[in-house]
């Protein structure tokens, strides 16, 4: 091959290349559900606890936590949040709630596409809550999951399946 022809090749390509990156424009941010402790730092998820996981909990214990959701999606969704444990009757005698709605093992708010909320959680243990639930070794896992679905019904009573979004274990 002759070095004009060589060069006129490599010109070409690197000609057309250059069309094509231009062509493809900027990319767009990926949507996905956006948790913060103070409202100001983004990220897909917690890094550590929003509960102590340490603390001994008695009847007529209460315990808040706030945090901050950002809805970067096109799509209206809603926040769920449900607690787990190791020992099930302990999860039984606490109750969450999101800004006063008080439910046994599921609270949950709408977010807005597109919008931010600040979200104000409450556990508490009912003050009927049995000798079974005073161990020193029941901690509680508070789980966030995200869903599409507008259902005023917490998952895991209605029965449905849906893609979700963890943000704590």
């Amino acid at each position: 091959m002759k070095h004009s022809t060589f060069v006129a090749c490599t010109a070409a390509f690197a000609g057309s290349s250059v069309v094509l990156l231009m062509g493809a424009g900027p990319t767009q941010a990926a949507q996905t559900i956006k948790y913060s402790a103070d409202g100001e730092r983004w990220d897909t998820d917690f890094t550590s606890p929003l509960f102590d996981k340490d603390i001994r909990w008695v009847p007529q214990d209460s315990r808040s936590s706030q945090f901050h959701v950002f809805n970067d999606t096109d799509t209206d969704g809603r926040l769920w949040v449900s607690l787990d444990s190791d020992n099930p009757a302990f999860v039984r005698a606490l109750d969450v709630s999101i800004s006063d709605a008080v439910t046994e093992s599921c609270a949950l708010t709408v977010i807005p596409a597109g919008e931010k909320k600040r979200i104000d959680v409450v556990v508490a243990m009912s003050e009927a809550a049995g000798n079974d639930t005073r161990t020193s070794t029941a901690r509680i896992d508070l789980i966030l999951q995200w869903d599409n679905s507008m259902s005023d019904v917490c998952p895991e009573l209605s029965g449905a399946r849906m893609d979700m979004e963890g943000a704590q274990p």
